[in-house]
Parts: C-alpha cells; structure tokens; sequence
C-alpha cells in the first residue's frame, strides 16, 4: 500500500475515534448535567439533610382503640381482663383531686406491679406540681424518644412566639425536602409549595403526628436554636436530633414548659395544651379515664419502644393546680403490651390523684 494512502486511512482513523468519543461525551453530559443539579438543590433546599435512616421516628398505623382490650402476644393471661375492670370502676366515680402524698407509697408499689406484670422495661414519672411530689421508676433511663420529640418543636415555636420573634400567623411553604412520605400525618400528600400558617403547621404536628410538619418547623427554626431551647430549660439528657433519645425527666420538663404560662403567655399555653388534647392517638394514656377527664399529651412509637406524656385534668378542669403530669415511656415490648401497660398505669395514678365523693 502506497505510503500516502497509509496516511489518509490513519487520518480517516483518527476522525472516527474521535467522533465516537465525542458522541460518548454528548451521552455523558445529561448525566453529568442531573447529578450536578441535584446537589444544587440540595444544597440550597436543606442546608442541614437528614438522610432517610435519621428522619423522625413515627408512628405505626394504631389500631382502634378497642384492640386495647386484645391479649397481645407475651401479655400475662388476665390483662385485657384487669384492664376492664380497672376501667369500669374508674368511669363510675365522680372524680375530685385528692391528696397525693397521702398515696404516694400506694402508687408507687401499684406501678411497679404493673411493670412486673407486663414485659418490657419501663420508664416512669408522675408529678404533683401544686406539691411538688414525685413517683417515678426508672425517670433517667434513656429510650428512643420517636415522636415524642415533636414536643420541642412545640416548645421552641410557641416561646418564639411569646417572645415576638415569631407570628404564628405568618407562612409556611412546604419544600420538597420537607416532603416524609411514611408514618403518620398527612401533609405529604399536599404538593409542593403547598402554604399554611405556622399556627396551622403546629396543628399537624400534634394532632396527626405530622412527619413533614416536623421538617418544615425543624427547618424554620433550626435544629440549633431547638436544641438550645431545650439545654435552657434544663432538658440537658435529650438528643435532639441524633440519637433522638430522650428520658422521662426530660419529657416531664417539657411537659411542665408548655404548661406554665410564665413560659409563654396564658394564652398560648393553653392553645399548646389544646392541639395536646383529643389527638389522633387517644388509645394510651387517656383510653381506661371517665370522660370527664381531660388529656393533653403526646405519643410515640418505634420499633418496639411505645410512649405516652401527657398533662391529666380531672373533671375537664383547665388549671394545672387541677392537673398531674404523667410520662410512661416501654421498650422491649410490642405494641399491644406497652398500651395495656400504659393504660394500667394511667388509670392507677388517675386513682391515687382523685377520690369518690361520699
């Protein structure tokens, strides 16, 4: 073969490689082109990601609440039998606050035969607050808090609102990082951009136990800023976010917080205690109380920790000089044991805080 013919074909040659890696090139860069996008969004939609593995703990789908009364599997024969009874002598009396000290020994032992009785390992407190008296049962033990720590995001809000930092009138748009497509709530089937008041938004976080409401409320105030919220008033044993772990201590102090109108103002304490009452999730503490009582509390479930906080008034009293707080925190047990345990419990310290009249 003629040399200059050589030439021509290497020539030819080296425009066909070049060609093919020019049109792989092309190929590439809409890959390219997404993949950068996305970190760009990511970036300037969620300065602080949480991966999937670390969004908020939720809650299982409940069952209705006479699935209470259903011997769940490792429950002692008997249970759903003694939860019955408890609750139709409960229901019958005409409740009136009663002397807590005077009880105090009594409750404490009642409590700590119903933890025996049910497997699991429990965390308890219960609290007079116009006494100050305390019965408690492991009240540092740490536990998954799940959604229990919704709460701080309560607190937080609110205490910004009291202080005029924040209106709770103003809005909120849903971003599509704020979108948790599982557990409980149901703002995720809202598009994106959807708007709300923060008032509005706080609602879903309560009552439904709202997922994405948490991340739109984590993402306006900063996990910071909730953090320190809580180191202030004194919740110092509570993870918030990672490991999200919490002691009943730590819930009770929460509890007290939103309760106390020095906190906030009368008013908003009592509208925190309102999104607290007749929730979604009523089948824990408030299922075995006559229904003259009244409970402002907050639930959370994962995996096989259960929990229940709450601000107990007897006969739909509104002052917390009329109150007890009760925080009942299980895991190591299933679903159906932890509720039981929980109603039991809630029941007994009803009893020991309210007497029958003659």
């Amino acid at each position: 073969m003629p040399r200059r013919e050589r030439k021509r074909r290497r020539r030819e040659q080296r425009k066909v490689r070049r060609r093919a890696y020019q049109r792989r090139l092309l190929l590439l860069l809409p890959l390219v082109a997404v993949v950068a996008g996305l970190v760009a969004f990511l970036v300037v939609t969620d300065e602080d990601p949480v991966s999937r593995a670390s969004t908020p703990l939720a809650e299982p789908n409940l069952a209705p609440p006479a699935a209470a009364a259903t011997p769940q599997k490792g429950e002692p024969d008997g249970a759903s039998d003694r939860a019955s009874d408890r609750a139709s002598g409960g229901a019958s009396q005409e409740a009136r606050l009663g002397i807590f000290a005077g009880e105090k020994e009594a409750l404490r032992a009642e409590l700590e035969g119903i933890a025996q009785a049910y497997p699991g390992r429990y965390g308890v407190v219960v609290s007079d607050p116009s006494t100050g008296e305390t019965v408690s049962m492991g009240p540092d033990g740490r536990f998954l808090a799940a959604s229990i720590n919704k709460l701080p995001v309560l607190m937080a809000l609110y205490r910004s609102a009291a202080a005029g930092t924040v209106d709770l009138d103003d809005e909120i748009s849903m971003q599509a990082s704020d979108v948790q497509a599982y557990g409980t709530g149901s703002l995720y089937t809202k598009p994106v951009g959807y708007t709300i008041t923060l008032r509005e938004c706080a609602g879903y976080l309560i009552q439904e136990s709202d997922n994405t409401a948490w991340k739109m409320l984590d993402r306006y105030l900063g996990r910071d800023y909730i953090r320190s919220e809580l180191a202030a008033v004194g919740a110092r044993q509570t993870e918030y976010w990672i490991p999200n772990t919490t002691t009943p201590n730590d819930v009770l102090i929460m509890l007290e917080k939103i309760s106390d109108p020095s906190y906030t103002t009368p008013d908003l304490s009592d509208e925190m205690l309102t999104l607290m009452t007749n929730t979604d999730f009523e089948d824990r503490l408030p299922q075995l109380l006559p229904p003259d009582a009244r409970v402002s509390h907050k639930i959370g479930s994962y995996g096989a920790t259960f929990g229940d906080a709450g601000v107990v008034f007897a006969n739909r009293s509104r002052s917390t000089e009329d109150a007890y707080f009760i925080v009942v925190m299980a895991d190591e047990t299933g679903e159906g044991t932890a509720r039981a345990a929980m109603q039991e419990m809630s029941l007994a310290t009803y009893r020991a805080f309210t007497t029958a009249d003659p």
